[in-house]
């Protein structure tokens, strides 16, 4: 999963622009200040490591609000800096300068990316890739990305341009600018007002799209807008002398500031409260850093040795931050993430591209500008032979450059979302629109989700989120035999639980418990005595206690506004089951109830690489049995007592002699879906 750093305004050059002391004073005096470089070092590198193991610095992924922050103040100290020139002059000269620093190295890593994900990631997988590339080109990946993918869904470790949502933010930034210049044109005292509305409007927005859209407060400029400006703000606040008593500079805010970064990479939930409230920590500690100032002599670290590294990582973190996530996904892709040697190469290769970057590419083009013109009409002309490229590389070319060995690794007819039985509208539309609300008028119609049996034979009714609709095929074989009448109909994540709710990134999933009950209602309504009814979902993550790399479950089980432990969500679950079952019991009704397929311990398409040696998707045999067991047991107390209610468990068609998941056949074909 990457996390992009908004390193638009990095290196010395940048850095130039702000107050050569934390306060600042009144005039306008700039100088380079090294500690806000060693600041962008430091986020850099959590950035890296959390991206190359994110067991390893759980919050590293706020790196990129240390980097909006330390935007925002840059930024504004360069305009505040040409302060004397008219309006459009300095509009013209803060534009040309983020093209001439952001465009170059963009443009040349989303074009070698772009050629090595049509060498090395099959043709079935890679055409939203290149769709991102392309609104990478111009600045809107982030709203893409926004309606494409969970950020922090493992589905997110495949995208080499996933990267690029935080560039997106900052160019929107940018847009909006000229509206804060009509401020600072009137004076430093007079922006003050224009910022703090802006940082008020969008911290709401960001804490209200946190409780109720996650990915839109995460993605969404607005959202992020106030992490920026509130830098600029604190840069306003030094340059006016509201920031400098004595107190407020030097090393306790340094040390303050330092423990609250230090808290924000090693504690932030990914999941728990952010960007709002999650992210303050990270921001708030940026802020005192900066205002703390370099202190006495120029030194903020208590080794040389140490600034010097913090210093080059600084300088190269925006070249840095463009090459790393590429290199992890396209080894992912190719020779897998797990050994050190392959974390090692990772390292190497993303130094070793960044530095040859930011030497032949960003320090040239900056070192020896071209006039305004030459310099816009050839970005016009690169970003628009560039899309060419890409569209071609996209649509004409990837099929004859791809250099693997498997070009489907999941067929498309085994894939979850393609399922159905022949010749009927069982499939994968008989489900409502995720978040749909459910009612007579929206549930599914089974005369089309549904196949007619023999006179006499009874029906089964299927009912069950995707992990029920990849039964299709067991069933479509089973009902070939007896004859029965098929009903289906399920709901994409949605725990079958008639009063248990699935939060899903911090938003309950309401449409679920109505769906769950309506057809529950729906099914003692119009079945008869001998039907039977299959319930089937994702129970191991629903109810069980680990995930498949043995870490605690993640699932976010709600009774109304309180949590439930695995053991208390389990014990309802069971209690709720029973219930249903009697009352299936007395209209002499069956009920099954399927112990989840094992879980993997990563996607198949990274097992099945498109070159390099295939590894297992299996997590440790010790895992799966636990999990398998978990649920066994679970469905096995309901099942108690109750003649009406049998248990199926596929586990052991699914876990070889030596406890391992076999997701394949011999012949590589997969051998169960999702």
């Amino acid at each position: 999963m990457a996390v992009a750093p908004a390193v638009t305004s990095s290196g010395a050059a940048a850095a130039a622009s702000v107050p050569a002391s934390g306060g600042g004073g009144k005039g306008g005096g700039f100088a380079y200040r090294p500690d806000i470089d060693a600041l962008r070092g430091a986020a850099m590198l959590a950035v890296l490591v959390f991206h190359l193991n994110k067991g390893w610095l759980p919050g590293g992924f706020t790196g990129v609000d240390v980097f909006f922050v330390i935007s925002g103040y840059v930024v504004m100290g360069s305009l505040l800096g040409q302060a004397s020139k008219p309006l459009w002059p300095r509009l013209g000269t803060f534009y040309l300068r983020r093209v001439r620093r952001l465009l170059p190295n963009l443009l040349v890593c989303l074009g070698v990316t772009s050629l090595a994900v049509a060498l090395w990631v099959p043709p079935g997988e890679n055409g939203p890739y290149f769709m991102t590339a392309i609104k990478a080109l111009f600045g809107w990946s982030n709203n893409y990305l926004m309606g494409q993918i969970d950020y922090f869904n493992p589905d997110a470790d495949l995208n080499p341009f996933l990267h690029t949502w935080s560039l997106g933010v900052e160019q929107q930034f940018y847009l909006v600018y000229p509206l804060l210049l009509v401020g600072i044109g009137y004076g430093v005292r007079r922006s003050v007002p224009l910022l703090a509305a802006l940082i008020v409007l969008s911290l709401g927005a960001s804490w209200w799209w946190t409780q109720s859209a996650p990915m839109a407060a995460f993605f969404l400029m607005p959202s992020r807008l106030w992490e920026l400006t509130i830098g600029s703000l604190l840069l306003v606040a030094q340059r006016r002398g509201l920031l400098g008593a004595a107190w407020l500079q030097g090393r306790w805010p340094r040390l303050v500031g330092a423990a609250l970064l230090l808290w924000a990479v090693v504690m932030t939930s990914e999941r728990e409260g952010f960007p709002v409230p999650g992210v303050l920590p990270a921001v708030v500690g940026t802020l005192l850093v900066l205002q703390a100032g370099p202190g006495e002599g120029g030194r903020f670290l208590p080794g040389r040795w140490l600034e010097r590294f913090l210093l080059t990582c600084g300088l190269l973190s925006y070249s840095l931050y463009l090459w790393h996530w590429p290199v992890i996904v396209l080894l992912r892709w190719t020779w897998g993430m797990e050994t050190w040697w392959q974390y090692v190469v990772a390292v190497a290769g993303s130094v070793v591209l960044a530095v040859a970057a930011y030497g032949l590419v960003e320090q040239p083009v900056r070192r020896y500008p071209l006039k305004w013109w030459w310099e816009t009409l050839l970005a016009l002309l690169a970003v628009g032979g560039l899309w060419i490229g890409i569209d071609a590389l996209q649509n004409g070319l990837r099929d004859r450059l791809f250099l693997g060995t498997d070009r489907d690794p999941v067929p498309r007819s085994e894939r979850i979302q393609n399922l159905q039985i022949p010749g009927t509208g069982i499939g994968s539309g008989c489900s409502l629109v995720y978040g749909q609300p459910y009612n007579d008028t929206t549930r599914i119609d089974f005369e089309r989700c549904g196949r007619p049996g023999r006179p006499g034979a009874g029906e089964i009714f299927l009912l069950g989120d995707s992990h029920a609709l990849h039964l299709l095929p067991m069933l479509d074989a089973v009902t070939a035999r007896t004859g029965q009448r098929i009903s289906f109909t399920y709901q994409m994540a949605c725990f079958t639980d008639p009063t248990l709710l699935m939060s899903w990134g911090n938003k309950s999933y309401g449409p679920c418990r109505d769906f769950v009950v309506g057809e529950m209602e729906r099914s003692l309504e119009r079945l008869r005595r001998g039907d039977v009814v299959v319930l089937s979902s994702w129970l191991n993550y629903y109810v069980g206690d680990v995930t498949p790399a043995g870490t605690p479950s993640e699932a976010n089980v709600m009774d109304g506004d309180r949590r439930l432990t695995p053991a208390q969500a389990r014990a309802r679950h069971v209690a709720n089951l029973r219930a249903y079952a009697q009352r299936l019991a007395a209209r002499g009704i069956q009920l099954v109830l399927v112990v989840d397929s094992p879980m993997l311990a990563r996607k198949p398409l990274e097992c099945r690489r498109s070159t390099g040696p295939a590894v297992s998707c299996a997590p440790e045999p010790a895992v799966t049995a636990a999990m398998q067991r978990t649920v066994r047991d679970t469905l096995e107390a309901a099942a108690a007592g109750l003649p009406n209610v049998h248990v199926f468990d596929p586990t052991p068609y699914l876990v070889g002699a030596d406890g391992r998941v076999l997701d394949r056949r011999p012949d590589g074909t997969p051998l169960f879906a999702d």
